[in-house]
């Protein structure tokens, strides 16, 4: 179940974008949508507020008080990994909106034309990091880590040791298969590349890529293999290309 949020100030262009998305779900079985709808920025804050978590957001930017920017600043730092389209009238956004981690900015009308094929796109995204996990054996238990919250894992003395997105670390026990073995789920998914024999990383939480290393999320400095590095950089730019 995927839930979503759509936030405009407008009744009538609000309506257009239930309408629009109750077709969607109708055209494409299988598909389940959980569907919020709010007329201010202010009420979708309250929602989450009370403990909703919102996968999709669908906002508005011009809106009275808190605009779409702002709002997706906002939900974002409840949910990283919430993923943002905004339907506007104005062009003169849009580097906002990308700052922002948009994944789309699509302008008003909006049609089945123009918001099916982004919703096509951001969907099975978001249904995969929803239903991936990476289970992580420690000394004394079993953990089910999703795969959007991995930064990195190293291999460290036969142990593996996971990077996590709120800076914490897991350290766990010793290995019975092969680091190439272990990792092999992670390298299935197109987020995570071997940037060294004993790095994995998770592109979408890496800030920069530098001759030496890949600089992550939290600070966390990743070596980069320099008979690797170019391939590394053709997959990092690629990766980051297929996301716009």
């Amino acid at each position: 179940m995927i839930r979503t949020a759509i936030c405009d100030d407008c009744p009538a262009q609000k309506k257009i974008i239930e309408v629009l998305l109750n077709k969607y779900i109708k055209e494409r079985p299988g598909i389940e949508i959980d569907l919020h709808s709010f007329t201010s920025g202010e009420n979708l804050l309250r929602s989450i507020s009370d403990g909703i978590t919102y996968d999709l957001l669908l906002l508005d930017i011009l809106m009275p008080g808190i605009d779409g920017i702002e709002l997706a600043r906002e939900v974002h730092k409840h949910n990283e990994e919430a993923v943002t389209i905004f339907l506007t009238i104005s062009k003169n956004h849009a580097l906002d909106a990308y700052g922002v981690s948009a994944t789309q900015y699509i302008l008003k009308p909006i049609s089945a034309q123009t918001l099916f094929p982004v919703l096509d796109k951001v969907i099975p995204t978001i249904s995969q990091e929803k239903e991936r996990y990476f289970l992580f054996s420690t000394p004394g238990s079993v953990v089910k880590i999703p795969f959007s919250s991995i930064t990195c894992v190293e291999l460290n003395h036969r142990r593996l040791k996971l990077y996590l997105d709120n800076g914490k670390t897991l350290l766990g026990k010793y290995l019975r298969k092969s680091f190439a073995e272990t990792i092999e789920p992670l390298l299935k998914d197109n987020r995570f590349i071997l940037a060294h024999r004993s790095f994995v990383i998770n592109i979408d939480k890496a800030e920069e890529l530098k001759k030496s290393e890949f600089v992550m999320k939290n600070d966390v400095i990743v070596p980069v293999s320099r008979f690797k590095y170019v391939d590394l950089k053709d997959a990092y730019q690629s990766y980051i290309e297929s996301q716009l």
